[in-house]
C-alpha cells in the first residue's frame, strides 16, 4: 500500500471520528498515531497554545520518542518568542518544513532536532474556531528523506479535519460542564454534587470510610433582596460561595456544591472529615465579624461507612440539613453537630 493511499485512508479515518463522540485527549491521539504512519514519520506531537505563559504545551508524543520524551507528558513546554518558525506558523499560519542537513537551518529547530535525534521535521497551526489553538510537529530520522510538499499538504488537510474534531470536542464538554455546574457562582450543582456522593458511598475494596456533609444556609439574604435589590443578594451568593471554596480548598476531598437559592452543601471523606466542622467553623466566624447585613448557619453530619452500612448519601444530608435548621433557630455562629445519624 502507498504512502498516498495510507494518507487518504488516515484522513477518512479522521473524518469517521466527526461522526462519533470523543474526548479532546482520545482525539489527538487519535489524529497523531494516524498522521505517524501516514507521513512516514518518525514521531509526531500535538501542542496545545497557552497564550498566558507565551509557551505551547504538548499535550501527546507518539513514536520512536527521545530518551526525556514522554507519551503524555507532564510539563513539558516551549516558548514561542524567539522561534520564528512556531511563531510565524501560529500568527501567520504557515507551515515549516526543516532539516538538520540544510545550512539555512534556524539555529533554534537544529538544536531542537539534535535534541530529539532527529533529521528533519514539519510544523503547521492548528485552527480552531478561526484562531490559533496549537501545534502539529511531526520529525523523521536522520538519514530519512526530508518533508516535501505532499506531506505539508496532508498534514495541513489533516489539522483541518482535526480541528473541526477539537471545537466540537470543547462545545461538548462545556455543555456537559454547565449541565453541573451553579451558571451564578460557577460551583457544582446538586447533580453533580449527588453523582459525586455515589462514587463516595460506593466503598469498593475498602473495609471502611469516613463521610461527612456540611448544609449551609445564608441568614439575611432576604432583606438584603427586598432592600438593595437582587444583584447585591447575588453578590451575596457569590461571596459566600467563594468564602466556603477558599476555606475548604485546603482539603483534598472537599465538594463544595450550591443546591438551592441561598443553601450549600459540602462533601469531605477520609482523613478530612475530622476537620471539618473546624473549618466550617471558621468560615462561620469570619462571615459574622465581617457583615452586620448576613451571616450563615450550619449543620455537621458525620459517618462511618462499612459494607454493611444501610446508610444513603440521601439520609446523611437530610441530617446534615435538620442540624442546619438547629443552627439557624439558636442563631448558632458555629456549625451543629447531628446526634441523629445511624449507619
Amino acid at each position: 500500500m502507498g504512502r498516498a493511499t495510507l494518507g487518504l485512508r488516515s484522513l477518512a479515518d479522521m473524518a469517521h471520528v466527526l461522526t462519533r463522540a470523543h474526548e479532546l485527549n482520545e482525539l489527538l491521539e487519535t489524529a497523531a498515531d494516524h498522521a505517524c504512519v501516514a507521513l512516514g514519520a518518525a514521531s509526531v506531537s500535538i501542542s496545545r497554545i497557552d497564550a498566558d505563559r507565551d509557551v505551547i504545551r504538548t499535550i501527546i508524543n507518539v513514536g520512536d520518542l527521545a530518551p526525556h520524551e514522554q507519551r503524555w507528558p507532564e510539563d513539558e513546554t516551549y516558548p514561542i518568542t524567539g522561534d520564528e518558525r512556531l511563531s510565524s506558523a501560529i500568527e501567520h499560519r504557515k507551515s515549516w518544513v526543516d532539516s538538520i542537513e540544510d545550512p539555512d537551518v534556524a539555529q533554534r529547530e537544529q538544536q531542537l532536532l539534535q535534541r530529539l535525534g532527529k533529521g528533519s521535521s514539519l510544523v503547521t497551526a492548528i485552527v480552531v474556531d478561526g484562531r490559533s489553538w496549537g501545534e502539529f510537529y511531526a520529525t523523521r530520522h536522520v538519514g530519512d528523506q526530508a518533508f516535501d510538499g505532499e506531506a505539508v499538504a496532508y498534514a495541513e488537510v489533516l489539522v483541518a479535519i482535526l480541528a473541526a474534531a477539537v471545537s466540537r470536542a470543547m462545545r461538548e464538554a462545556t455543555l456537559e460542564d454547565l449541565a453541573l455546574r451553579d451558571p451564578l457562582t460557577g460551583l457544582l450543582n446538586r447533580r453533580a454534587l449527588d453523582d459525586r456522593a455515589a462514587a463516595v458511598f460506593d466503598l469498593g475494596d475498602e473495609p471502611s470510610r469516613s463521610v461527612a456533609f456540611v448544609a449551609v444556609d445564608i441568614n439575611g439574604l432576604k432583606r438584603v433582596n427586598d432592600t438593595e435589590g437582587h444583584a447585591t443578594g447575588d453578590l451575596v451568593i457569590r461571596r459566600t460561595a467563594a468564602a466556603l471554596t477558599y476555606a475548604f480548598e485546603m482539603l483534598e476531598s472537599a465538594v463544595v456544591a450550591r443546591v438551592g437559592g441561598d443553601e450549600f452543601t459540602i462533601m469531605v471523606s477520609g482523613d478530612d472529615v475530622a476537620v471539618a466542622e473546624k473549618t466550617i467553623n471558621f468560615v462561620c466566624r469570619e462571615i459574622a465579624e465581617r457583615s452586620t447585613r448576613i451571616g450563615v448557619s450550619a449543620g455537621l453530619a458525620m459517618a462511618e461507612l462499612t459494607p454493611s452500612t444501610t446508610l444513603t448519601a440521601t439520609e446523611l444530608f437530610a441530617a446534615a440539613d435538620r442540624a442546619q435548621y438547629v443552627a439557624k433557630r439558636s442563631q448558632s455562629r458555629t456549625a451543629v453537630v447531628a446526634d441523629d445519624v445511624s449507619a
